[in-house]
């Protein structure tokens, strides 16, 4: 029986290619979530445009009444150029914020700015954490945290001093409205002020005609008024604090015979004490 032949079969190729579509020198690349990110032509994405704020030191100390700086760097990313206003928030009662440029221009390089804050005598006590960021219409920097630690002023010795406010006469007594000199760098609360006499120096007078007078012949009534008294940097006074002159201490020459002449223009010598505690 004849072979009948085979019928020549050409095997059949399945070719996939695949295609590059150039763009503006661009690479369009399709992710499986079909969101379309532009790329360099060699394959890398183009970063977006951002803003990072760098400080230093992260913590800082001040005393009350003192301030604290940080240095600020803002460096722009992917192509960012423009100007960037700074902003800070968490500061503690009675310290304020300020920035020295207030707006750091940046582009192609980064840009620098001091944050300085001051406090007051009356900051609380503590430490805080400051949040910073900085913004350029729509676009913000993430926030960065510093921290702020106030402590209390180191309080130099204040002073007390004040006489009598009118002429020492047998029976009467005069106000003295005490002087409060404060050098330290914040404010006082002073309490239990007290006068009292130490000595007395006689005219020529009554020494030469042997007229006695001693601190014995005179009485001082105390401070009558409400505690504290504040005593802010610097002088300051009872009358300064609006305490009526009722209330201040008085100091008094007793009706005596033997003192009628002896106390008569005399000069007296007085000491004070009184408790200063920082705010």
């Amino acid at each position: 029986m004849p072979r009948i032949p085979e019928l020549f079969r050409s095997p059949i190729r399945t070719v996939r290619a695949g295609a590059k579509v150039l763009l503006a020198g661009l690479l369009l690349v399709t992710l499986t979530s079909g969101v379309v990110l532009a790329a360099n032509s060699n394959g890398t994405q183009n970063p977006p445009k951002g803003i990072t704020l760098q400080l230093a030191p992260t913590n800082r100390t001040a005393v009350q009444g003192t301030s604290a700086s940080y240095n600020v760097v803002v460096q722009p990313s992917g192509g960012f150029t423009g100007n960037v206003s700074l902003s800070a928030t968490g500061l503690p009662a009675g310290a304020t914020a300020s920035f020295s440029p207030a707006v750091v221009a940046t582009g192609p390089g980064s840009g620098s700015a001091t944050l300085d804050v001051s406090t007051t005598s009356a900051t609380p006590l503590g430490t805080y954490s400051l949040s910073l960021k900085g913004s350029s219409g729509t676009l913000q920097s993430a926030v960065v945290v510093v921290s702020l630690t106030v402590t209390a002023g180191q309080h130099q010795p204040f002073t007390i001093s004040g006489g009598p406010t009118g002429v020492l006469a047998p029976g009467y007594g005069v106000p003295i409205d005490l002087q409060l000199a404060n050098p330290g760098n914040s404010s006082l609360n002073v309490t239990g002020l007290t006068v009292s006499v130490t000595g007395v120096t006689r005219t020529a007078q009554a020494m030469a005609n042997n007229r006695p007078c001693n601190p014995s012949d005179y009485a001082v009534t105390q401070f009558s008024g409400s505690y504290p008294i504040a005593a802010p940097p610097g002088n300051s006074s009872l009358s300064g604090n609006g305490i009526p002159a009722a209330q201040w201490p008085q100091i008094k020459m007793l009706n005596s015979s033997l003192n009628q002449d002896g106390c008569k223009g005399a000069t007296l010598q007085l000491s004070y004490s009184g408790t200063g505690q920082g705010n």
